[in-house]
């Protein structure tokens, strides 16, 4: 179970730190009309265990994270498979393993984040909503795990990325280079050939229709902190094409 704090513990972005153009009254005139108008601030907080039991609440965000993942992992898996379910989604919530993005009070993304180690934790179900993309969602979601796990004295921060053998997925790669600009840097892989059941889908069904890799980035908490960090460009990789599909796997 996871170590960090309970419900309470809150990061509000600033609609001007996630939207630069925004923030200044010339560019807000030039895109807008006329008028400095800001989107609404995002709340991100962790749910409290008793969130368990809201079965509206649950069913929404297991909603929203298939749906989400349907899109961003098509033709990785059997038609018909499932990110997740209530019931997972649900015990998740009452290990205090779930934060949520709010904007004017509605839920619009969520995030599962857990510790993994001594001094390691690890997001993963990022997610959403297809109607708030674009206006720092994800980030702040991805910035909010990370504080997480500085408040709680970890050093390192994992997420894990699915992705083809022998092909490239667009998401996919918008993942990678997201998260290397973001200090997130790989650290292995581990195979995952089409007819090996997935312990962390919902049922040993959830085959996947491709072999797959699964990528494992880390970012070492104690030296980025900013989220616009970027990477230099000659660095970059296409996960895709990092590695040739028919060598030895171990």
């Amino acid at each position: 179970m996871t170590a960090y704090p309970p419900s309470g513990v809150k990061r509000n972005t600033p609609a001007h730190e996630r939207n630069s153009a925004l923030s200044d009254p010339l560019l807000a005139i030039h895109f807008l009309g006329g008028f400095e108008m800001r989107p609404p601030e995002i709340e991100t907080d962790l749910l409290p265990v008793e969130a368990a039991a809201d079965r509206r609440l649950v069913g929404d965000l297991t909603a929203l994270i298939n749906d989400v993942h349907a899109v961003e992992e098509r033709g990785l898996w059997a038609e018909g498979t499932v990110r997740t379910t209530t019931a997972e989604i649900a015990g998740m919530i009452s290990a205090g393993e779930i934060a949520v993005a709010r904007m004017d009070g509605r839920v619009v993304g969520c995030v599962r984040v857990r510790r993994i180690s001594r001094e390691t934790a690890e997001f993963g179900m990022l997610a959403a909503s297809a109607d708030h993309r674009g206006v720092g969602v994800g980030r702040d979601l991805v910035a909010f795990a990370e504080d997480l796990g500085r408040r709680n004295g970890l050093t390192e921060m994992g997420v894990e990325l699915l992705v083809p053998w022998a092909w490239s997925h667009p998401s996919k790669d918008f993942l990678f280079d997201w998260y290397t600009r973001r200090g997130y840097r790989e650290v292995g892989y581990r195979e995952i050939a089409t007819d090996t059941p997935v312990a962390s889908r919902s049922h040993p069904a959830s085959l996947l229709a491709t072999p797959c890799d699964v990528l494992i980035l880390r970012k070492d908490l104690r030296k980025h902190r900013d989220l616009r960090e970027r990477q230099d460009p000659g660095e970059r990789r296409d996960p895709g094409e990092r590695r040739d599909p028919g060598r030895a796997r171990v």
